[in-house]
């Protein structure tokens, strides 16, 4: 056992992803769950999520946590480090998150750096399902976690989450909050945008004639709208500087077509192609 005790707040596919692959891969003695609803913590205990846990009550989770997981939505994560502040803590305890947005949240932890050290994170793990039924022990095998480090992040800090991230079975990369939050728009959140505004172009009538082109581009428009509204919402000028990229892009495609310069439009997708079988 490398801990006696982790604690995670949010049991959903992210926190509880993290909890059975910490059980399973026995890094903590105890991995203790934190949930807003008592149906929320039963669904955790019953996927063995798990090996205890609470309806927020932070003073009981959390005391003699090492390490502690912040795995809700955006939108709450600075809720939840400002009751971190009122929360008697382990001397030396870790503080890591696994949100899509990095630089404002970096920012508001740092006023609370003489109470605990906290490492922004962002796993590159997850599909459009929610909830911790959706959960896997193996969610992390072969993904990037992404941390963030900036003036405030003391070094051995990092490296101890960077190594329980590799523990869990991820790659890892360290850069500054701001460039996860320009690299991501582009990565992630533009995508999303994406494949929302693709299924909305859509009649209902012309649904029955999707096939795999259409469902495999909108996969991710199945995901939490008040989700994805937040990360957009709080990665705002990034996002908008994406969606400009994408402008630009499609103009230029629209030229072609329009135009008639086919070799030109030819040219143009082979890029694209290529840059997308790069992932293969």
């Amino acid at each position: 056992m490398k801990y006696n005790k982790i604690a995670i707040i949010g049991m959903g596919l992210i926190g509880g992803s993290i909890g059975k692959a910490l059980i399973k891969k026995k890094l903590a003695k105890e991995v203790v769950g934190v949930c807003r609803r008592e149906s929320s913590l039963k669904r955790a205990i019953n996927e063995k999520a798990l090996t205890k846990g609470f309806v927020d009550n932070y003073n009981e989770a959390l005391a003699g946590a090492e390490i502690i997981f912040i795995a809700t939505p955006v939108h709450t994560i600075k809720e939840v480090l400002e009751k971190l502040d009122k929360t008697p803590l382990f001397p030396g305890v870790i503080v890591t998150d696994a949100g899509s947005t990095k630089k404002e949240i970096v920012n508001f932890a740092a006023k609370f750096k003489d109470k605990f050290s906290f490492v922004g994170g962002h796993p590159l793990a997850g599909s459009e399902k929610t909830g911790v039924e959706f959960a896997s022990a193996s969610l992390f095998e072969g993904s990037l976690c992404v941390l963030t480090k900036d003036e405030n992040t003391n070094t051995g800090t990092i490296e101890k989450v960077q190594k329980l991230w590799m523990d869990l079975g991820a790659e890892v990369d360290i850069v500054s909050p701001d460039e996860h939050d320009m690299i991501l728009s582009f990565t992630s959140h533009l995508p999303h945008v994406v494949a929302y505004c693709l299924a909305g172009v859509q009649k209902k009538e012309f649904l029955k004639f999707a096939s795999t082109g259409f469902k495999d581009t909108t996969r991710i428009a199945s995901s939490d709208p008040i989700l994805w509204s937040d990360i957009m919402m709080d990665n705002k000028e990034n996002v908008l500087k994406s969606i400009e990229k994408l402008k630009e892009e499609l103009s230029i495609i629209e030229k072609y077509i329009r135009e008639g310069h086919k070799q030109d439009l030819i040219e143009k997708l082979a890029k694209y192609k290529d840059i997308r079988d790069e992932l293969a």
